[in-house]
């Protein structure tokens, strides 16, 4: 079965809470210092503080548009790789990617569903292509992904229906076998659109993670420097387990000295982040609620975790029992795998995106 790489999944991830960073460093523009009320009527100082506040306005106004648009995508970003992805894996793993549906003896199923609210919602992000501001390498993608998505939720909601009302066993499976071969035409189209969507939106979203961590070192907003940075380096490690082409099923062949050199960078980052987090002088200058700051700081703890488990397993010579490589659960809950690590890390992504 055909999956988007976890490298892909997991940049985007990450492109997930650089959104919500930038939303939080979109200030309200400063009140003007004084107003044409305050002076007498003609006054060159009062039409030029008029002239300035006008041009902060329109400002704010389009960041707030660029912003709107760019967590819009990013909603898009989360859902195709969260919820819809899931549905698909589920779908497969019961009944197969070939031609004929896979129908067990004893078969039973419930399909994950698609809620009007998800396409009331998907229509909105779409929508979002033809507004301002453009961006030029993502907006195209997201034209031709339409199409081609629409097509696939739709035939997985008739799918969803038939098996929630257990139609296969008035029909003897008829339209499971009908069903079939057309969710996977869906799902093959839809992943060949998806990939360039997915693509430009990494990039983009490295492009503003930078962008993010340098504004909050110039703002001296260390702590949330150091939240960023340390979501910025536990996804260069997963970066770097995924170009090696390294899953639970060969993880033994992993390149310690490659991994262990990102690693460092990580407990480095762990160490600094827990300094700031309990500066408490700091922590209220930069607003952070200290409550979500210190359940982000214990999920990062458990992502330094994940990755160390994943050093003591290959220094053990450990392998991945074969019983679990056939579950995503079993894989994303053993010690030392690169599916609890991406786990965790998403985990923390998610408190990331709550603190205050």
């Amino acid at each position: 079965m055909k999956k988007f790489s976890s490298f892909v999944a997991l940049a985007l991830l990450c492109t997930m809470f650089t959104a919500c960073s930038n939303l939080k460093m979109n200030r309200p523009a400063a009140e003007p210092s004084s107003t044409t009320a305050d002076k007498p009527s003609g006054d060159a100082s009062g039409e030029s503080d008029k002239k300035k506040s006008d041009g902060a306005n329109i400002e704010a106004l389009e960041e707030a548009m660029e912003v709107g648009k760019y967590n819009a995508y990013v909603q898009l970003n989360n859902y195709m790789t969260g919820r819809l992805d899931q549905s698909l894996t589920r779908y497969v793993d019961k009944l197969g990617d070939g031609e004929q549906p896979i129908i067990e003896k004893h078969f039973s199923f419930t399909m994950l569903s698609i809620s009007a609210n998800d396409k009331n919602n998907l229509n909105k992000q779409f929508g979002f292509a033809e507004k301002t501001p453009s961006f030029p390498a993502v907006d195209p993608a997201v034209v031709k992904l339409k199409p081609v998505m629409d097509d696939l939720i739709a035939v997985l909601s008739e799918a969803h229906d038939y098996y929630e009302t257990k139609g296969y066993v008035d029909d003897n499976f008829a339209k499971c076998k009908e069903l079939h071969p057309k969710i996977i035409k869906a799902r093959d189209a839809y992943y060949a659109t998806a990939d360039e969507f997915l693509k430009a939106m990494a990039s983009m979203g490295a492009e503003r993670r930078q962008q993010s961590l340098k504004k909050f070192q110039d703002n001296d907003e260390q702590v949330r420097y150091s939240a960023l940075k340390f979501l910025v380096d536990a996804e260069t490690l997963s970066v770097e387990m995924e170009e090696q082409g390294i899953t639970a099923g060969n993880i033994l062949d992993l390149d310690m000295g490659k991994f262990k050199a990102k690693y460092d960078v990580l407990v480095e980052d762990l160490k600094n982040l827990t300094q700031q987090s309990q500066d408490d002088a700091r922590v209220q200058k930069e607003r952070l609620r200290s409550d979500y700051l210190n359940r982000y700081v214990n999920e990062a703890k458990e992502v330094k975790v994940a990755a160390s488990e994943i050093i003591e397993r290959v220094n053990k010579k450990s392998k991945v029992d074969d019983f679990d490589l056939k579950n995503r659960f079993f894989l994303e809950n053993r010690d030392g795998t690169p599916e609890k690590f991406n786990k965790k890390l998403q985990g923390a992504i998610g408190k990331y995106n709550d603190m205050k």
